[in-house]
């Protein structure tokens, strides 16, 4: 069902779940179909009321069109007919010439429903059709009629269709030609024969509605699907095709009565199977499974292109559509022909895509077939078997069960016929087709069968023999798949490992590897146990790797893959044994269990659950109680952020009681596609194990295998199989080998642990239910004596399936084979003398029943074994020196012999005749093997009797292997692998855990042991300690969270706990394993003991010795050297005076290139690492207080261009208003304007640094490496000076010289006099005898390199504000890179200095504006000619301005002029000079480092400039009335007052141009203006307080109240008790005290006259009023700005896209197709077309350097997505827009509604208020202005 978006948004959809796509082909609105959806559903257009009292249309008014129309349609049939017999091309071409005529069509049908009855009766009409295309004799255009007929049946005749199948004959549409008797039933036929052009296809739909025409098109449709299959398998563009197709049938095939009518009279179902089976018929191949001379199966060719495109997926789609109406999939399972067909056609997927293993070589080309064939399955097979199954719900339905069944066995069992497979022992080994889409239904069927309808497992079984052949091939998939993860199919190249994963991927393992699972478990429970365990060793070739024989090797399998495929067997079983997919587990508690493994693997967000839950091909089951269990089972982490700044997705985590119940590790095995995954999942519980206290930090813990639950009825446990004999024997020699090291690992231990609990924990079920285990009669002629044991034949070890019994049965040895033949080492290949396991690696020697004892041999003896029956010992002193004997060196430690348990100490009365290795522990505590000495050579003895292995160049599964003597000559065909010696001696009972007997002639291995012993031998191996097993039987803790020694003693405490004799066995093997070794252990202890305490004493005593010894001569030291000490002490104490005199050092920096630490020198400069950009951040404050928002209605888009005023604008504004009214003069800042104000606030150059140094040199050189490495896709511009911070690999693109000044206090100026009157004098004499700094050349051009980079850094048109660049202007630049510096820092701090610890304020980066000072103030020095050669005429034309300009100020005269100061035309009024800029330019002309007291007087009187400025601002801002109230109360009266009565006769207050009405009284205080004042002079304060700090290299004031930050400030920069706007006796001391109708001489003060001052300031504003009312009043009206940030975004997300999708560009006019929203400005951009290009810049780059000054924030519309621009790069920043999971949804795919993460759209503003988009994002990639 789909729904336009108008139709959504005025439907009733409230708690329903949906997608929002953006369809790309048109189609059918489905809102008023009640076929499709409910009417509670419908918009209020389509409801059952809106057809209410609507007024039919008249006749008349549609006459025309009802005799225009079929003409209409006429002509383009014609067209149709014309262009057919043209070339393919030609036919597009010709399609696209009717686009118009299809256009106007399609405006036709828009027009209503009367116009689109009209087109619907002219197209289905078929007596028109008739009288309009036959030839007719009396027409007058017969001949062309008669010529368009003959192209009409070429046409026809150009798609054939393929064989009907018998049965058939009578479907016309399948059989016969074509026949059309409409105008609808020809123009279909276009349709397909000209491969659905887009245009015909969404006229066709538009015009669905129509009841009458939906029927007719459906049948025409219908008509022509069997030629829609041949155009689809001819189209060169069968992807687009197949999509349009699709794009029709659904709207037809979803509404279940059409489609029912179309298959009950129409075949339907008949047409579409008969349609794939032609199509894939006609690519079918012999099959090469099994034995190919006898198999006449036939399979498709995968390689085809008809797979590899799925040009099958249009037929199969809408076969699944049709199937998912209940009606029609019953219609279906009640026609054995269809049925019997339908499994003809999935035959030829049957055992497709074979693969063959490779041995020799690596596959040349890797085959990508395998994702066809999975494909294909899954679509083809797998969906149509899912909607069947969906509907067989009930015991009514078992029959449609049934029959499907019957058909599948007859087509399963025509299928072993058809490949000559009849017996279950037939098969290649290297073979496997991952494809039994027979099996599948088979096992699906019955699944559903026995699970929901009720039916017994015998009514749906096969005969016995057929379900053997049945398990064969899912079993041999089984162990190829284990294999193929084993690595012995690495030859075959990474595609046959993508095979295995895809197997068992989310969307293919309900179908594939479950249904085979599920079979294989139904197998195990009818077939034989013995019989099935042994199959199942047999297929994965272990039974040879499980004998104990020392020459015994696999055939089959390398010694690599040995011990991996043995692990992957057990693990095998334990998933068949445990999996309850479909034969124990509901609904609820199968998705519950997925969940957890999925979650268990790795956190995961909502959608990647949705997604990879495992699913049924469209099924809905899943989902069901999809928010239930992921509540239960796991916990939400909301969104957050990284350290490095990375955004996290909203994830859900496990809780914790699902790692401590829930956690599978099988079933994790089960679904993880790659096995890291389940390594991950190990981590992961470990990890929680150790938080939550369950295990210590070295505990070594097993996975927790689950126990399984019970099956449901009437399945038969499959946990049967491991209750037999067979596979107990099999257990014991697992057991065997891993206590002896021989073939093992740590996960294989756990793994047969885990199974032998299994057989308990069902044998005692078993019983508890009065079930009877199979007992020896049922076994007659099978069971051996107990002494004999045969070697691999596991079914005659046990008498009887008890595992207690057989737990309890001891067995002594094992018969082996016959003896291979030896040897000689002279006739192998040299090659092969490499390794010997049998010797080295500790496994059973030879030993010779009735022999005499042997003794201990002595070091270097070797055994030599003969056939004859003889052992010799040969001295290593009597071999033969040969080339092959080894060295000294090479000659390993030797062997000892055990002692026997009645006499350790005696040789001769050990009970067991054999030679075991002598165990020594290594350094590290691991033991280490000896091995033999080479044997003295006898060729007549040893030709052809050696036991050996092969060495051919494989590395075996021991993980300790040591290197085998050379001289041994080892056979290819005894490829044993073994691991080394068994357990510590120290760990077990003397004599009890040797190593295996082994008889030569009649050959046994002495094993001596039960499962009992092994299991207690291995708990004391496991926790190194003897006898560490302690009985607990009452022990009935159900947790599964330990290491191995735990899960061991839990088996054994269940086996004495279940049954008596077991009971008794482990208590009896306990006491007769340890209790001799306590004893001995005891009395050895007590030796131990004091031979401890004797050592400890000795050790006391001698370091007592020591220690008087140590201070003996610490005494005599002290005193020889004691005249010495005085000497040095005297010689200390003149060396500090000397060091006082010494002047202070220089602050050394440490060079991050070169690691020296030196301070930045004149002949070599150190530099900081800088970043540079231009910045309009401090341009984007507006005068609004309240946030603006991204407009998404147009009446929003006019109020935002309404209230957005920006400082930018403000400043642009007022630059023009100095510049109409005040001179420039380009040659010197005298009467400039330029001097007034600072640029910067849009285009300003930002510096910042990430605090580390390097030396100017070392940056060159570091710059040249970078330029000569050639990096693909590298993002540094390195010949622009971009390159990586060495250290912290931040991005720099330049170096900011450190001056040598910094940190020198000999270059401090220092004023002479403490008289603070004389400051005045003294900062004029500075400024007359400023002088350029005198740097070394490599610093001067470094400062010099460092004002360029600047520069270069901003474009062009920020760089000054008139067309010709002059000495001014560029001081003015110089000057504002200063303030935009200090303004940024400003807002970084939240645009106050008041700090509150709740404030989430910025971190501000580290501060470089001290060098930054210096190299400004350098340039500065410059400009205005200071000094030196620079004061002939001066590049700034003198310094007499910047003294003029200090005059006004301080209201003193310019040293060597005479009267007062007086104003001036053409210059610009101080008060309407920016007091910050003012500041600014005398510190950077003063020298860079003076006394704090230049530095108050120069920020005092600056700042009385400001506060008469604010103060005139004020007065500005009130009427009449209010001035006069202003000027008589409150604590700024004196001073508003003198103001007041300086301006109150010029045109200054007229409000000539600006009303400003009287407002209420009770609306205005007193209290406004005074509040107003401090506002406007805050300004001035916390940059005056910014820049004191850094200059004197201290903290900034620390404020905590708002209120206080004003008097704060002033007292921080000393000017609270001299000039103040809080402190009001100091102003009225000020000023005086005035009233409006007095005036009286001023208060003097030692700041000067600021009555005076004020008067003369005021005067120059009265005076320039009179010329420019307008202008002045503008320039000193006041306007504060708040913050800059980005526009607020609507909290849906849905708001933005439905204004801006469709929305027309402001340059182009036309809807971009990916339109772009500024969230600086709101201003939408095209991004990606050239239609807004202007210079080769796209819209998106230009809008960035226009808005941004090259940077620019842009939300993409169409993606959600944020993009963020910085100059020439770009990168793809996130998304703002999470959906209710706190996920995002890029180029909206999922479509789920979007929601505003207030958290990253704050961290959004935060990096661009910050400047810090290159440090925290990574991902930039070059632009190149296309955006």
């Amino acid at each position: 069902m789909s729904l336009c978006a108008q139709c959504f948004q005025e439907g009733d959809h409230e708690g329903h779940d949906f997608n929002m796509f953006r369809s790309q082909a048109g189609g059918a609105c489905d809102c008023g179909n009640s076929a499709v959806m409910k009417e509670t559903g419908f918009c209020h257009r389509h409801g059952s009321q809106a057809q209410l009292n609507k007024p039919e249309v008249p006749p008349d008014l549609l006459a025309i069109a009802d005799a225009m129309m079929p003409r209409i349609f006429l002509r383009f049939i014609q067209h149709c007919r014309e262009s057919s017999s043209l070339p393919s091309k030609q036919v597009q071409e010709a399609m696209e010439d009717s686009s118009l005529y299809l256009d106007l069509l399609q405006d036709l049908s828009r027009l209503g429903a009367a116009m689109r009855r009209t087109m619907t009766k002219s197209l289905c009409n078929p007596k028109v059709y008739s009288e309009l295309t036959q030839p007719s004799s009396h027409h007058v255009n017969n001949e062309y009629l008669s010529q368009s007929k003959v192209y009409y049946e070429e046409a026809i005749n150009s798609i054939p269709f393929g064989d009907v199948p018998p049965g058939y004959e009578d479907i016309a549409t399948l059989n016969g030609p074509l026949i059309h008797k409409t105008f609808l039933d020809e123009i279909v036929f276009w349709t397909v024969k000209f491969e659905f052009p887009q245009k015909l296809v969404c006229l066709l739909l538009n015009m669905l509605p129509d009841t009458e025409y939906e029927d007719a098109f459906a049948r025409a449709f219908v008509q022509h699907y069997s030629r829609i299959s041949v155009m689809l398998v001819q189209s060169r563009d069968s992807e687009t095709l197949s999509n349009r197709v699709v794009h029709v049938s659904v709207q037809l095939f979803s509404d279940q009565d059409l489609a029912y009518r179309m298959t009950d009279s129409f075949h339907l179902l008949h047409i579409m199977i008969v349609s794939l089976k032609n199509m894939m018929k006609n690519i079918c191949i012999p099959s090469t499974l099994h034995d190919k001379r006898r198999n006449t199966h036939k399979v498709v060719k995968c390689e085809d292109h008809v797979m590899k495109n799925h040009c099958y997926w249009p037929l199969v789609s809408d076969l699944n559509n049709v199937l998912s109406h209940k009606p029609i999939a019953v219609k279906f399972m009640s026609d054995p022909i269809l049925i019997q067909e339908w499994f003809s056609f999935l035959s030829m997927f049957q055992g497709m895509n074979v693969n063959v293993r490779e041995l020799t070589h690596h596959v040349e080309f890797e085959p990508q077939t395998y994702y066809a064939a999975f494909s294909a399955e899954l679509e083809a097979s797998a969906s149509p078997m899912w909607a069947l199954v969906s509907h067989l719900k009930d015991s009514e339905t078992k029959h449609y069960t049934f029959s499907v069944l019957r058909q599948c066995l007859h087509a399963l069992s025509n299928w072993f016929n058809a490949v000559g497979f009849a017996r279950s022992d037939m098969g290649d080994p290297y073979q496997v087709s991952f494809h039994l889409p027979l099996h599948r239904y088979y096992s699906v069927f019955m699944c559903q069968a026995v699970k929901a309808q009720g039916a017994q497992l015998a009514d749906v079984l096969p005969p016995q023999d057929l379900l053997h052949l049945i398990m064969v091939h899912p079993l041999r998939l089984q162990a190829a798949f284990y294999e193929i993860l084993s690595g012995m199919w690495v030859r075959n190249g990474l595609q046959i490992k993508g095979q295995a994963m895809t197997y068992i991927q989310c969307h293919f393992c309900n179908s594939m590897v479950d249904a085979d699972l599920y079979l294989l478990q139904i197998c195990a429970g009818e077939l034989p146990p013995d019989n099935f365990i042994m199959t199942v060793l047999d297929r994965f070739h272990v039974l040879e790797s499980l004998s104990l024989s020392p020459r015994a090797s696999n055939s089959f399998l390398d010694s690599e893959h040995e011990v991996g495929i043995l692990e992957s067997c057990l693990t095998f079983l334990a998933t068949l044994m445990t999996v309850r997919t479909n034969i124990g587990l509901s609904e609820s508690e199968l998705a519950q269990l997925e969940m957890v493994t999925l979650l268990c693997m790795g956190d995961k967000t909502h959608s990647q659950l949705m997604e990879y839950m495992p699913e049924k091909c469209g099924s809905a089951a899943q989902s069901r109680d999809f928010e239930a269990v992921l509540s239960r089972v796991s916990s939400y982490r909301a969104p957050n952020f990284e350290a490095s700044g990375t955004m996290q997705q909203g994830m859900y985590i496990p809780r914790n009681h699902v790692w401590e119940n829930l956690y599978d590790p099988v079933y994790v095995l089960l679904r993880a596609v790659q096995r890291k995954d389940f390594q991950a999942s190990l981590d992961r519980f470990k990890l929680f194990c150790k938080q939550s206290g369950n295990i210590s930090n070295s505990g070594n813990l097993w996975p927790p295998f689950r126990l399984p639950s019970s099956v449901r009825s009437p399945y038969t446990d499959p946990q049967r199989i491991i209750g037999c004999r067979s596979f107990h024997a099999v257990i014991l020699v697992l057991l065997y080998n891993a206590l002896n090291e021989i073939t093992t690992n740590d996960h294989l231990l756990s793994l047969t642990i885990y199974l032998l609990e299994l057989t308990v924990e069902y044998q005692a079920k078993h019983q508890a239910q009065g079930g009877e285990v199979m007992a020896a009669p049922f076994y007659e002629g099978i069971t051996e004596p107990d002494d004999d044991k045969p070697d691999g034949q596991f079914s005659k070890w046990f008498a009887s399936d008890d595992i207690f019994t057989n737990a309890n049965t001891v067995v002594s040895k094992v018969h082996l084979n016959p003896t291979p033949s030896i040897s000689s080492c002279s006739d192998g290949d040299p090659s092969d003398l490499e390794d010997m396991d049998e010797i080295e690696a500790g496994v059973p020697r030879l030993a010779l029943p009735g022999a005499p004892q042997p003794r201990p041999l002595p070091l270097g003896s070797e055994v030599v074994v003969y056939q004859q029956n003889v052992s010799a010992i040969v001295p290593s002193g009597e071999v033969p020196t040969t080339p092959d004997t080894p060295t000294q060196d090479q000659v390993s430690p030797p062997l000892a012999l055990p002692p026997p348990i009645g006499s350790p100490a005696s040789p001769v009365s050990s009970p067991v005749n054999m030679l075991v290795p002598l165990v020594e522990s290594s350094s590290d505590g691991i033991s280490s093997q000896a091995s033999l000495p080479a044997p003295t050579q006898y060729p007549s003895l040893l030709a052809g009797t050696e036991v050996g292995r092969r060495g051919n160049g494989r590395s075996g599964s021991s993980r300790n292997r040591s290197r085998l003597n050379p001289s041994f000559a080892l056979k290819p065909h005894f490829n044993r692998s073994r691991r080394p010696a068994g357990p510590s001696k120290a760990l077990l009972p003397p004599g009890s855990t040797s190593p295996p007997q082994l008889h030569a002639g009649d050959q046994y291995v002495a094993i001596e042991d039960s499962i009992i012993s092994l299991l207690i031998k291995l708990h004391s191996k496991l926790t190194g300690k003897p006898n560490s097993y302690r009985p607990n039987f009452e022990e009935m803790s159900d947790s599964r969270i330990g290491d191995g020694p735990f899960f061991i003693a839990k088996l054994l405490n269940k086996l004495g706990r279940h049954d008596l004799s077991a009971k008794k066995c482990i208590l009896d093997t306990i006491s007769r394993l340890y209790c001799k070794r306590e004893e001995d252990s005891s009395a050895s202890s007590e030796e131990e003991a004091r031979a401890r305490e004797e050592k400890r004493k000795r050790a006391k005593e001698r370091q007592k010795r020591v220690m008087a010894e140590f201070a003996n001569r610490q005494r005599q030291f002290m005193e020889q050297n004691k005249a010495e000490a005085a000497e040095a002490e005297a010689g200390g104490n003149d060396a500090m005076e000397v060091e006082e005199q010494e002047p202070e050092r220089h602050k050394e920096y440490d060079c991050v290139i070169c690691n020296q630490s030196i301070p930045s020198t004149p002949e070599r400069p150190v530099g900081l690492v800088v970043l540079l950009q231009a910045t309009s951040v401090l341009g984007h404050r507006t005068s609004s207080q309240k946030p603006l928002s991204v407009p998404t209605s147009d009446s929003e888009r006019i109020r935002l261009k309404q209230r957005r005023y920006t400082l930018g604008q403000y400043m642009e504004e007022r630059a023009d208003t100095l510049n109409r009214h005040f001179d420039i003069h380009y040659h010197c800042l005298q009467n400039s304007w330029l001097a007034s104000m600072n640029i910067g606030w849009e285009g300003g150059v930002h510096v910042q640094t990430c605090g580390h140094h390097l030396h100017l040199d070392c940056h060159q050189s570091y710059l040249l490496a970078l330029r000569s490495q050639h990096r693909p896709n590298n993002t540094l511009n390195v010949d622009k000076g971009e390159y990586w911070c060495p250290l912290c690999r931040q991005l720099g693109n330049s170096v900011l010289p450190i001056s040598p000044e910094i940190g020198d206090l000999s270059a401090l100026v220092k004023h002479p006099s403490t008289c603070d009157s004389d400051l005045f004098e003294e900062v004029d004499r500075l400024l007359n005898d400023l002088t350029v700094p005198t740097f070394s050349t490599s610093l001067t051009n470094a400062m010099a390199h460092m004002m360029e980079d600047m520069t270069v850094t901003t474009y062009a048109k920020y760089r000054n504000v008139s067309t010709n660049p002059s000495t001014p202007s560029l001081f003015m630049f110089v000057s504002s890179i200063l303030r935009t510096n200090l303004e940024v820092e400003l807002v970084q701090r939240g645009g106050s200095l008041v700090y509150q610890a709740q404030d989430a304020k910025m971190d501000v980066k580290r501060s470089c504006l001290m060098p930054l000072l210096h190299v400004l103030g350098f340039h500065s020095k410059i400009l205005n000619g200071g000094g030196g050669d620079f004061n002939a005429g001066g590049i700034g034309g003198g310094l007499h301005w910047i003294r003029q300009t200090w005059a006004s100020i301080s209201q003193r005269p310019v040293t060597g002029s005479e009267g007062a100061v007086t104003p001036r035309e053409r210059e610009v009024p101080l008060l309407l000079r920016d007091p910050v800029t003012l500041l600014l330019q005398l510190v950077l002309l003063l020298p860079s480092r003076i006394d704090q007291g230049y530095l108050r007087c120069v920020v005092a009187n600056v700042y009385r400039v400001a506060v008469v400025g604010a103060a005139v601002s004020a007065l500005r801002a009130l009427n009449e009335s209010q001035r006069d109230q202003a000027t008589n109360t409150g604590p700024l009266a004196p001073l508003l007052a003198l103001a007041h009565n300086t301006l109150r006769d010029s045109p200054f207050f007229c409000d000539d141009q600006v009303s400003l009405p009287d407002q209420p009284q009770d609306s205005w205080t007193v209290n406004d203006v005074t509040c107003q004042v401090r506002e406007t002079c805050l300004q001035f304060l916390r940059i005056a307080a910014l820049l004191k700090a850094h200059l004197a290299e201290e903290n900034s004031p620390v404020i905590a109240d708002p209120i206080a930050e004003c008097g704060a400030l002033e007292q921080y920069l000393g000017v609270w008790d001299t000039c103040s706007v809080v402190n009001s006796t100091i102003m009225g001391n000020m000023c005086g005290t005035y009233r409006a109708s007095e005036v009286s001489s001023p208060v003097e003060t030692r700041l000067g006259d600021l009555a005076g001052g004020t008067r003369v300031w005021c005067s120059e504003v009265a005076a320039f009023a009179s010329q420019a009312q307008v202008a002045a009043s503008t320039l000193l009206t006041s306007v504060h700005f708040s913050q800059p940030r980005l526009l607020k975004l609507p909290h849906s997300y849905d708001a933005i896209f439905q204004y801006y999708h469709r929305r027309q560009c402001s340059q182009c006019n036309s809807i971009p197709k990916d339109p772009s929203v500024c969230l600086l400005c709101g201003t939408i951009v095209c991004l990606r077309e050239t239609c807004c290009k202007q210079q080769e810049v796209c819209e998106c780059v230009q809008h960035a350097i226009d808005c941004g000054a090259g940077t620019a924030i842009f939300l993409v519309i169409n993606s959600s997505t944020v993009i963020v621009i910085r100059g020439p790069r770009v990168c793809l920043w996130g998304c703002v827009h999470l959906d209710s999971f706190g996920e995002e949804d890029r180029e909206l795919k999922r479509g789920k509604p979007l929601y505003l993460s207030e958290d990253r759209y704050h961290l959004l503003e935060q990096q661009w208020l910050s400047h810090g988009f290159d440090h925290t994002n990574k991902r930039w990639i070059w632009h190149r202005d296309i955006l």
